[in-house]
């Protein structure tokens, strides 16, 4: 049944552009911009509506409720999918604000989930919890032993040193063991004489869920987008935004199947035929597969082959291809302002301008008078900004005798003149020397 409603939903999910009318960035941004305003008291391990359209399945034992305003929410471990639309121009939007963990701590952060447009999502059944997980610290000076069955004659599979923390399940049936998490993956039973912590609080369960994982439900999830869609000039196509705190260890996330570790911001699309394609707008991702480890920086993205294994489900086991720089002006126009932490779009600042020569010279050094014009950084190199306005932000910086070639200049905010080097890429005239015919170099009037 699931894998049928997948199929119906996918063969919504549109791969050609569709024609609107030129009003349409207004519509998607009023649309997308609902998700910040609505939901700016969003729940942590919530969904948030932001937007018509958006549908969802709750799991059976969940109350039916109301969803269907902006700002409405549900706990995000209650659905067993999920998916939004971009029918009759009403730009579906939700954000899932949820605890991430890295694979090797139990030091949760906050991570942010932002679907909009034609997007599908089916996270895995979630794991059922007797009770909240409770913080518990090892007391025994001696540390303690933690266990693969909760009795002295069980396997060690760790020992954990005195003041380290865990994270407690349950009690076994006579209360004297206590079943916790010394990471996110490794799960035992440690004798409750030698933890200090509310314990009282923890329920005693029968163990028959000793594999009980961890994740909770959107650090793991399958999904599908539409690709290539975006409706007009100046709208964003349908995806996800997927943000860890970049100043924090990498969150660990499995996207149709695939280990990525993450901190910082990734936009995604997904299809089956496509591939999935990961852009890293800001931070670090890395791409983990049997055979390698793949590092995409800011500024780049890697695309990963998908296929169907035989539940249904997608598959990536594949070594994803190289990084490549993606076109930072299309990435623009994608709403991260409705994310959790503030962020920018990155720039590989070597689309744009050369490299410094390898003999140090200047790249200037014997130009024609008549040549085109190029401009090269001085000494302390040069800002690269989003547009002409020394308050704008610096996307990247053009370091000494790094070159570039201008196809336009304009009279920035600060009435200074500013060389374009690309859409919404500036840089201002006074921190560059330049060579060659630059008073041909177009002058207009700068809209960005």
């Amino acid at each position: 049944m699931r894998l049928l409603l997948l199929s119906l939903i996918l063969s919504l999910l549109a791969t050609g552009a569709t024609a609107q009318n030129s009003s349409c960035p207004a519509l998607q941004d009023r649309a997308i911009g609902s998700v910040s305003s609505a939901c700016a008291e969003q729940e942590i391990n919530s969904i948030c509506f932001g937007h018509p359209t958006v549908s969802l399945a709750r799991l059976p034992d969940v109350p039916t409720g109301v969803f269907a305003q902006p700002g409405d929410q549900i706990a995000s471990n209650s659905v067993d999918w999920f998916s939004a639309s971009s029918e009759d121009k009403t730009w579906g939007t939700a954000r899932i604000l949820f605890a991430a963990y890295p694979p090797d701590s139990l030091e949760a952060q906050t991570a942010a989930l932002l679907a909009f447009g034609d997007v599908a999502l089916f996270p895995p059944p979630p794991a059922s919890i007797p009770a909240p997980l409770l913080d518990i610290t090892v007391a025994a000076a001696q540390g303690a032993n933690l266990r693969a069955e909760p009795n002295t004659d069980a396997a060690v599979i760790r020992t954990v040193a005195q003041r380290t923390g865990l994270k407690a399940v349950r009690l076994n049936e006579d209360g004297a063991w206590i079943q916790a998490y010394a990471d996110p993956e490794e799960i035992g039973w440690i004798s409750r004489e030698l933890v200090a912590g509310d314990i009282n609080l923890l329920q005693s369960a029968p163990r028959d869920n000793a594999g009980l994982p961890l994740w909770f439900s959107w650090q793991a999830f399958d999904f599908r987008t539409g690709i290539d869609d975006a409706p007009c000039a100046g709208a964003a196509e349908s995806g996800l935004l997927l943000q860890s705190n970049r100043f924090q260890p990498p969150r660990q996330f499995w996207l149709n199947g695939l280990d990525i570790r993450l901190n910082g911001t990734v936009f995604l699309q997904a299809q089956i035929d496509a591939g999935m394609s990961i852009y890293v707008l800001d931070g670090e991702a890395s791409i983990i597969v049997p055979e390698a480890r793949v590092v995409v920086k800011s500024g780049f993205y890697a695309q990963v082959p998908l296929s169907l294994a035989e539940d249904g489900s997608p598959t990536s086991a594949e070594v994803p291809a190289a990084p490549s720089a993606y076109d930072y002006g299309s990435m623009l126009s994608l709403p991260i302002a409705a994310l959790h932490y503030p962020t920018r779009v990155g720039l590989d600042p070597y689309t744009i301008i050369e490299k410094r020569p390898d003999a140090g010279q200047s790249p200037l050094e014997g130009m024609s008078l008549e040549a085109p014009c190029k401009i090269t950084a001085g000494t302390f190199g040069a800002n690269i900004r989003s547009r002409p306005d020394p308050e704008a932000p610096i996307i990247a910086v053009m370091g000494h005798r790094e070159s570039a070639d201008p196809i336009a200049r304009a009279i920035g905010a600060d009435d200074l003149l500013w060389w374009k080097l690309a859409d919404h890429v500036w840089i201002r005239i006074d921190a560059t020397v330049t060579g060659g015919k630059c008073s041909a170099v177009p002058l207009i009037a700068h809209d960005s």
